[in-house]
């Protein structure tokens, strides 16, 4: 199952697969920013990929080995951010749902 993430739970991840929605504040190396803070990515971005400084994207990470791939980004409109913050507050909390109810 793929994860979700934010700039500062993103600093915790070791294993698995995330996405996270983010805007690109440097291409080298790649430095995301969200409401939460900034993070810089251990990796490159994926090869042909046409980031912009000042973008939103969400960034597809595979962490294997507590290295991360960036294995893809998407361009979003900014207008969309809000939206996805409030998606991924409701998957965090039927995350704790489900852990709480053994689900």
């Amino acid at each position: 199952m793929c994860e979700r993430d934010d700039c500062m739970s993103i600093s915790n991840r070791r294993a698995g697969q995330t996405i996270i929605c983010a805007y690109l504040t440097e291409l080298q190396p790649p430095i995301l920013r969200d409401h939460t803070g900034t993070h810089m990515l251990k990796c490159a971005l994926p090869t042909g990929s046409n980031g912009e400084k000042g973008d939103l994207y969400l960034f597809h990470l595979i962490y294997e080995q507590e290295l991360p791939r960036c294995t893809r980004i998407t361009p979003i409109p900014s207008v969309l951010y809000p939206v996805y913050r409030k998606i991924l507050e409701e998957y965090r909390q039927q995350r704790m749902e489900a852990l709480r109810t053994g689900k």
